[in-house]
């Protein structure tokens, strides 16, 4: 009798064998789940896109916001701060944006935020495949309340925002939850204004240093400033200069970003604009690059 098909069987059962522990490794350098995205929009629109200056909506306006979204190695593995290089297991990503706020009294608006991720991209790394491909972000909805808004000089507010866990893990576009508390200070001038948010984004703790070797790659709560400041001279146009700086909380990086931005008032509900700038720093999910472009309505002249 021929053995040739049991040592043929044989041959594969021990195929099968060798490669099953390297599949099961492959498998369990998967990617945790958590939000790549860490900029979040100002709905209202008030002083600067990205920061507040302490004021809400007036009762009964309503603003609405699209912008395409552009991100270079938004998540990438650095020790040190090194702009312009690299691969990453994100490069490229591309996502639209609709945010919306509305006054519900003079010292009260809800808003609300959500992302689209269009297109994603990158580079393997390790035995981890690039989150490649398209799918919902994480909505953000919130609640800002002024506590002081005189005509002129000082303003304060609250502001309550948090994520709901729908978007697409695979992306990176969720966290399983987070919270984002912050005090808003500004001073409204006739042709100028400053404002500054101090907040803490609380969110599960993430650990990739198994992954990258690196005990400071981690994903984590972080204490968020945020300063800003804005032009009111023009009639038509109006620029803006914006730093936003994330401090670990539990282990990870630094990292910070300044945004320039123009404003262009095309009527008295219509503003299109243009905002970008560099990331700074080594953490991983500060992107080198960032860039916006995109258009608001509003029932009135917002600022």
């Amino acid at each position: 009798m021929s053995l040739r098909p049991a040592v043929a069987l044989l041959s594969a059962l021990f195929s099968v064998a060798l490669a099953f522990p390297s599949t099961a490794a492959a498998q369990s350098a998967s990617l945790p789940g958590f939000n790549l995205q860490r900029l979040e929009m100002d709905p209202a629109g008030l002083g600067s896109l990205l920061v507040s200056t302490g004021r809400t909506l007036p009762a009964g306006m309503v603003r609405v916001a699209v912008q395409g979204h552009y991100e270079q190695l938004p998540f990438h593995f650095q020790t040190r701060w090194e702009p312009g290089g690299g691969s990453g297991l994100v490069e490229n990503k591309f996502t639209m944006d609709v945010t919306a706020a509305i006054g519900v009294v003079d010292w009260l608006q809800v808003d609300a935020e959500v992302p689209f991720i269009v297109s994603q991209g990158g580079t393997a790394f390790m035995n981890v495949n690039a989150p490649e491909g398209q799918g919902l972000g994480s909505p953000w909805l919130g609640a800002r309340a002024a506590l002081v808004r005189p005509d002129f000089g000082l303003q304060v507010a609250v502001d309550l925002s948090a994520a709901l866990p729908v978007g697409k893990k695979e992306l990176l576009a969720r966290d399983d939850y987070a919270v984002h508390p912050s005090l808003q200070l500004g001073f409204l001038a006739e042709t100028w204004q400053l404002g500054a948010e101090v907040g803490v984004l609380l969110r599960k703790k993430q650990d990739l240093g198994s992954l990258s070797n690196e005990t400071a790659d981690v994903i984590g709560n972080e204490l968020r400033l945020a300063g800003t400041v804005t032009s009111r001279a023009g009639e038509l146009t109006r620029s803006e200069v914006s730093m936003l700086v994330g401090v670990p909380l539990q282990g990870g990086r630094l990292g910070a970003e300044l945004m320039v931005a123009i404003r262009r008032h095309t009527t008295s509900w219509l503003d299109l604009f243009v905002m970008g700038g560099p990331g700074v720093g080594a953490g991983l999910d500060t992107p080198t690059f960032r860039f916006l472009a995109g258009a608001s309505f509003a029932t009135g002249r917002v600022d």
